[in-house]
């Protein structure tokens, strides 16, 4: 069984506002809808799991026809609220997980992350950083040796289980991995653009326009 976990336990603190990001509107949709919507779509994609807040469970779970879980009071804790959910019902082989403020998403992306697991562990979603790259102390940084690290990622559910840490400060569920040659930079999904602050919403809109 594949699982697609959508994380919308987030209380949206950079974008303020009074309800959390994932749950502000576009239009006439609803920000997690997007990420919902394609996970539903996507043909190899059997189980569409919403980690939320208790205040939003029994609506999302009937508007969207989604399972749901307890969110978390941060990332790491979402998720493996999430595992142990899907470990307690559901034999596993494959889990992808979406960001809730991610609506650029699309099904065939999903499936494509989706397939390559059958040849590693884990598939994370990367961008060429295409600015100049500097640090505190130097001057010069080579861009090429770094990308940037977004979701969707996808792992082979057993294997993540493994090496997951709940307590861990890592903010890349990649990085709980164990080999880089293991994991696959998928680079095809151009723009994936976060909703992070006031003001994203009418940006993105204008992308969402052209899909």
């Amino acid at each position: 069984m594949n699982i697609a976990v959508v994380l919308a336990g987030g209380v949206g603190s950079r974008y303020g506002g009074n309800v959390p990001k994932q749950y502000c509107f576009i239009g006439d949709r609803e920000v997690i809808s997007f990420a919902i919507d394609e996970a539903k779509q996507c043909a190899i994609i059997d189980k569409v799991l919403v980690v939320c807040d208790k205040a939003y469970q029994n609506r999302i779970s009937k508007q969207y026809g989604v399972e749901v879980c307890n969110g978390g009071e941060n990332r790491n804790l979402s998720v493996e609220n999430a595992l142990e959910y899907i470990k307690g019902k559901y034999k596993c082989d494959k889990i992808i997980f979406l960001d809730s403020a991610r609506p650029l998403i699309k099904a065939k992306y999903i499936e494509s992350c989706m397939q390559k697991l059958d040849e590693y562990d884990c598939v994370i979603t990367a961008q060429k950083i295409v600015d100049s790259l500097g640090r505190y102390g130097k001057l010069y940084v080579n861009r090429e040796d770094y990308y940037l690290i977004q979701t969707p990622e996808a792992f082979k559910f057993e294997m993540f289980c493994k090496y997951f840490d709940k307590n861990s400060s890592n903010t890349a569920l990649c990085q709980f991995m164990p080999q880089a040659d293991r994991i696959y930079q998928n680079f095809g999904m151009k723009q994936n653009f976060k909703i992070t602050y006031q003001g994203d919403l009418e940006y993105i809109a204008q992308f969402l326009d052209k899909n």
